[in-house]
């Protein structure tokens, strides 16, 4: 007998789809901050002249990138309880987890903004007298904001994205609700397809904000 999709039994069961999209923007919403600020912290490690702590920023860009995702995630929630005792929530291991990795990236990635503003202007600025703080507000972040403002937009997609592998420890997010619903009504097909299209739309939407976003920047 042919499969015969329900849309309906969806549409009844929205309300719980909505409650773990919610749960979802708000892991990958802290989780962006808390990638944020390591990154830029692990960044400017990294151009320390300080051997040590530029060593150090590099070994854990090197190392965190190496790590799949869903490895270390599974390996923070549980190893560590082994470990050491200390038992995270499943939300706060998650956010933890996404933070801490996509720090990595977002480090290189403003390394990299910051590298690309020649050397003469920040010499400019020291000419006229201004202070490091001065020259790095109002000559280096301005244009180290313009070019990585498109691949950091591409990490909070990707955030977003991977928000679905915290599941796998019990935080009720999009996939989650997804897969209880799913086994709970006998209809994989319509609930993930469902998943499915809502992550397209947010990437989408996302995106189109992004190019707006650098579009208003480049003129």
């Amino acid at each position: 007998m042919k499969y015969q999709p329900d849309i309906g039994i969806v549409t009844a069961k929205f309300n719980f789809i909505l409650q773990g999209l919610g749960m979802s923007l708000m892991i990958a919403v802290a989780s962006m901050f808390f990638a944020v600020v390591i990154g830029i912290f692990v960044a400017l490690l990294r151009m320390s002249p300080i051997k040590p702590l530029s060593w150090l920023a590099g070994a854990y860009v090197q190392f965190f990138r190496g790590i799949p995702q869903f490895v270390f995630l599974l390996w923070l929630y549980y190893g560590i309880a082994l470990l050491f005792g200390i038992n995270f929530a499943p939300l706060t291991a998650g956010i933890i987890a996404l933070s801490v990795q996509y720090g990595a990236y977002l480090s290189e990635i403003f390394r990299s903004g910051i590298d690309s503003v020649g050397r003469g202007q920040i010499e400019a600025g020291h000419s006229v007298g201004l202070s490091q703080f001065r020259i790095y507000y109002n000559i280096v972040a301005p244009q180290a904001f313009r070019i990585a403002l498109p691949p950091t937009v591409n990490i909070w997609i990707s955030i977003l994205k991977d928000t679905s592998l915290v599941s796998v420890i019990g935080v009720s997010e999009l996939m989650r609700v997804t897969e209880i619903q799913s086994n709970f009504t006998f209809r994989p097909f319509e609930f993930y397809t469902t998943a499915a299209l809502i992550y397209v739309v947010l990437t989408l939407f996302f995106a189109r904000i992004a190019a707006s976003l650098e579009k208003r920047l480049h003129y």
